[in-house]
């Protein structure tokens, strides 16, 4: 077996050879977008003209991209000054300072393997090794407990991107030594290897008061997310949310080991029809709607207390419908990835948990069957 290597691509032969895995992942894989050069079966944008593009290498073949922007290397940063709100850290530590990240993909293949982290790592070093401070960024929300465990921060709300569904700003101090330790982040040892910013991560606690502490049990001590949960949802979990429905307290607090919370303001979209995730989701406040494709009313309505996502996580089947928030709410987020490996490991409190998930999703059909008899 080959031993995989991160690197930046050299131009001719090992670009075209990236741009190709990204449109073979994001327009052929993944549909999120039309654009690209189909006959080429390349997809490339201007922003890659003035990037660091790297790859990881399984011995000559391409199999993992992620791109690297310094801000004061780009002609033009207007649009990602806006996108990432920027302007705090330029006017701090000046656009040299400032990367931003992104076109982060593997082969499926590779996708449960080191090599995500050999990339990361990589672009990690590289942007240490150039002073910069900051490192900005996004992800879709089934993807946010990876990135915190990395060592990134919400830092503002999320938007809407209209190619690549729902997504979240993310920032990382990349010199911030104590957040990453306490994210138990594997970038932690590189910044071993160079000195501390302090200087950083009070600019971090001075702008994003809100956000210093992300509302993620994995930071958070034993037994205090399930009081942070309690209290935002004024109750016990167990008899408020369905999936956590004839779970003792310590049983929920293992469950719930590595759940993050979202918050969500009117038209966010969630979940998109085609992802491919197997994240699980429950409502904690507000109300998300099952979108109809066509016209008409809402496939379903979730509301305080209901989980989705269901069939994505039991099935591994792409998403089946858009699922938008329609009032600011907040979100319990778990990780697909955590959930198998916790099924496997917990089997007594697996069996409860899939015995919810088989009620909840009874339930659902029965509604969905009712609805759909004549003179409904």
């Amino acid at each position: 077996m080959s031993k995989l290597v991160a690197r930046l691509v050299e131009p001719g032969a090992e670009t075209d050879a990236l741009m190709r895995l990204r449109y073979e992942v994001y327009v052929e894989e993944f549909g999120m977008t039309a654009e690209g050069d189909h006959d080429a079966r390349q997809l490339r944008d201007e922003w890659d003209d003035h990037a660091h593009n790297y790859a990881l290498f399984d011995g000559d073949e391409i199999v993992g991209s992620l791109r690297a922007m310094v801000i004061s290397e780009l002609p033009n940063p207007n649009e990602l000054m806006a996108k990432f709100e920027l302007r705090p850290a330029i006017e701090k530590f000046g656009a040299e300072g400032i990367v931003t990240t992104g076109r982060f993909i593997l082969s499926p293949r590779h996708r449960l393997g080191t090599g995500i982290f050999r990339l990361m790592q990589e672009v990690f070093r590289d942007a240490v090794g150039r002073g910069v401070r900051v490192n900005y960024g996004d992800c879709s929300p089934h993807l946010l407990p990876f990135y915190e465990q990395m060592g990134y921060r919400r830092y503002t709300a999320g938007y809407n991107d209209t190619a690549y569904g729902f997504k979240l700003p993310i920032m990382m101090v990349l010199r911030d030594r104590d957040y990453l330790k306490t994210a138990r982040s594997p970038l932690l040892r590189l910044v071993d290897e160079s000195a501390d910013d302090p200087e950083a991560r009070g600019w971090f606690t001075q702008n994003y008061p809100l956000y210093v502490s992300p509302p993620t049990a994995s930071f958070m001590a034993e037994d205090t997310f399930l009081e942070f949960l309690a209290d935002r949802i004024a109750g016990d979990p167990a008899h408020h949310m369905t999936l956590l429905t004839g779970l003792e307290p310590q049983e929920q607090q293992k469950f719930l080991g590595s759940a993050t919370t979202l918050r969500v303001n009117p038209g966010d979209r969630i979940v998109g029809r085609g992802e491919r995730d197997n994240t699980l989701y429950a409502v904690m406040s507000g109300i998300a709607e099952v979108a109809n494709p066509g016209e008409g009313p809402p496939l379903a309505v979730f509301g305080s207390g209901d989980t989705f996502g269901e069939i994505g996580f039991l099935a591994g089947v792409p998403r089946t419908a858009d699922v938008i928030a329609r009032t600011h709410g907040e979100i319990l987020v778990l990780s697909g990835e955590f959930l198998e490996k916790f099924l496997r490991q917990e089997p007594v409190i697996a069996s409860k948990i899939l015995l919810n998930l088989s009620r909840e999703l009874a339930g659902r059909l029965a509604e969905m069957n009712v609805r759909d008899q004549p003179g409904n």
